[in-house]
């Protein structure tokens, strides 16, 4: 027979992110129609580049570059962002991968067939239907043609990868029940005490990369805390 262990507290935070956050209050007991609804993406679509290792007759400017180690995110362009009349567009960056999470991202037949891998400069993209080009030999027009065929083949039907790796929203913060899951400082608008203090609370998405907003807010949340139990002690 299981023994239960209840633990009484004065106040209680949940982080557990966007997509488990919303399914621990749920389960908790709480009702707020908004737990668990305006979830915010920011959608990934991926392509591969190949380049010399330190042993190739031409070689990367560092004799020991590696694209599994280092810095996560070493490169961005905005080149394609549109965020001067939108607001919407993306963003190129290049993610660190290591040899198992890169060979189940890549197409099935470039697993299998790994010829030529010291002499090619090659990119290309995880699509199903994907091809790769020689950016060392092929011209600009090919190359622009490639670029562009790419671009415009359909991404339904599992056709091709698409990843995410910042959920948003999900519990978002409001001035009121109606339209938000947790007031201005982070507390639930039904159990009083309770905390959400991660990317849930995002009343919206982001156009960046969310890391220093949800540093804030859980910075902000933890006042909001010490306040409470401050008062809570002199009561």
């Amino acid at each position: 027979m299981k023994e239960m262990c209840i633990v009484e507290s004065k106040v209680t935070v949940v982080a557990c992110g966007a997509l488990s956050t919303p399914e621990l209050l749920l389960r908790s007991g709480l009702k707020n129609p908004n737990i668990g609804r305006n979830l915010h993406l920011h959608p990934v679509a991926m392509a591969w580049g190949h380049f010399p290792n330190s042993n190739s007759p031409e070689t990367w400017p560092e004799s020991e570059k590696k694209s599994y180690e280092g810095g996560i995110m070493t490169a961005m362009s905005t080149v394609v962002g549109n965020f001067e009349t939108s607001g919407y567009g993306a963003v190129l960056q290049t993610p660190a991968l290591h040899p198992g999470m890169f060979s189940v991202l890549m197409p099935r037949v470039e697993v299998a067939e790994d010829t030529g891998s010291r002499r090619a400069h090659e990119i290309g993209t995880h699509h199903s239907n994907g091809k790769m080009v020689n950016v060392k030999v092929v011209s600009s027009h090919a190359f622009e043609r490639f670029v562009k065929e790419e671009s415009s083949k359909p991404l339904r039907d599992l056709s091709t990868p698409i990843c995410s790796a910042h959920q948003m929203g999900s519990c978002r913060m409001g001035t009121g029940p109606k339209r938000s899951a947790v007031s201005p400082v982070g507390e639930t608008w039904e159990v009083e005490g309770l905390y959400v203090a991660d990317a849930s609370v995002f009343p919206t998405a982001l156009g960046v990369n969310p890391m220093v907003t949800c540093q804030a807010i859980a910075y902000c949340t933890a006042q909001s805390v010490v306040e409470v139990l401050g008062r809570k002690k002199c009561m």
